[in-house]
């Protein structure tokens, strides 16, 4: 896979990559984190119905956190932060 520029950095600080990619006509979303060299190593392969599962744990994730924000029960943590909380870049 050619190297993109990532779609967003997670937690962990990761270069993240998500794409729409097709095969035989078939599209899928590819979810990869791009490592040293210019490569990538893919985290998920997900059809429609994946997708679906996972937009409705991301919705139901972002309605929790806000709720807890708008509390004043959690307060934002910057990158640093998080990083000390969950750590670097698992190395697999």
């Amino acid at each position: 896979m050619a190297q993109n520029q990532p779609t967003f950095i997670d937690v962990q600080r990761r270069d993240i990559v998500a794409e729409i990619v097709t095969k035989d006509g078939v599209p899928v979303l590819s979810i990869d984190k791009q490592v040293p060299g210019g490569s990538s190593k893919r985290l998920l392969l997900l059809n429609k119905v994946d997708a679906k599962q996972l937009s409705d744990v991301l919705d139901h994730y972002l309605k929790q956190v806000y709720s807890l924000e708008l509390a004043g029960l959690n307060a934002s943590l910057s990158p640093e932060d998080m990083v000390a909380l969950f750590g670097e870049e698992d190395e697999d």
